[in-house]
């Protein structure tokens, strides 16, 4: 995996994303395999976002942009390349990302991901790149849009404000992940369909393949992870009780877990076929 990482902060040191830096500030490298033959090459920023004063610019809610999304006869999506790494790190803060690998102490030029403010800044640019669109159907999470249009016509002209806009702002979109034109389309986990939102097989089998949790930790995160499509669930808080009721109190887990996983992987399972017209 040295060989890997290696190669990964080569990589980004001839797209100019990091330099070498001899800075007192560090934090450890951690390469996660990413396929076969590659890594992604994720910072522990834990110490420094401890200290970082946080950017209270809010996230939008997925529920409310799924409100948003209804179906049009025209739609695309929109996937900003490394989306973070288009946003540069003033000057003055640019030791403050320095991480250390087996090969040196590099720091970033362009914002890395992991940082505590990364969110609500990019947030932050999209909400004023949008707010400076005339087209009205426009939508965004990070660095997921969407667009909607009643005609093939006025999708061209959106699709070019967009694009001409994402230009103005020296942002780039991901080509292979780019949709145009289409009559449905994945967003957030879901699917838009002209007969109003499902729930994506993928991201269902997802869920279903799911390790059973053996503890805290991996319970919230199966609930979490479960409740994305609750929408699509008749009586989820319900049916999740009996896990819910295992996050608060010292009980014996093996006969609760094993009922109330079964009822809610039974329900998610069912949700693909189920078509949510209203999202509130």
């Amino acid at each position: 995996m040295q060989q890997q990482l290696r190669e990964k902060i080569d990589e980004m040191l001839k797209d100019d994303l990091i330099e070498e830096s001899d800075s007192s500030w560090s934090a450890p490298v951690i390469p996660v395999p990413k396929g076969e033959n590659d890594v992604r090459v994720c910072i522990d920023y834990r110490k420094l976002n401890e200290i970082t004063k946080p950017d209270r610019y809010p996230l939008p809610r997925i529920d409310n942009l799924l409100h948003q999304a209804k179906a049009m006869p025209y739609m695309s999506t929109i996937d900003l390349k490394s989306s973070y790494h288009q946003i540069s790190v003033p000057p003055d803060d640019q030791d403050k990302t320095t991480f250390v690998s087996p090969f040196g102490m590099y720091r970033f030029k362009r914002m890395p991901f992991g940082l505590r403010n990364a969110p609500p800044t990019f947030q932050r640019l999209m909400v004023k790149l949008i707010r400076g669109l005339k087209a009205t159907c426009v939508i965004s999470y990070l660095d997921d849009l969407s667009l909607r249009s009643v005609s093939f016509i006025q999708h061209l002209k959106d699709l070019r404000e967009v694009f001409d806009k994402l230009r103005e702002y020296n942002l780039h979109a991901n080509r292979k992940k780019c949709k145009s034109g289409c009559s449905e389309v994945k967003y957030l986990g879901h699917l838009i369909v002209p007969e109003g939102i499902k729930a994506d097989p993928e991201k269902v089998s997802v869920i279903a393949n799911l390790q059973e949790p053996r503890n805290l930790k991996q319970l919230i995160l199966f609930l979490q992870t479960a409740s994305w499509y609750r929408r699509f669930i008749y009586k989820f808080a319900e049916i999740a009780r009996p896990l819910t009721n295992l996050t608060r109190k010292k009980v014996i887990w093996q006969m609760q877990m094993e009922f109330g996983r079964t009822r809610i992987l039974q329900q998610v399972n069912d949700c693909t076929d189920s078509t949510c017209t209203e999202t509130s």
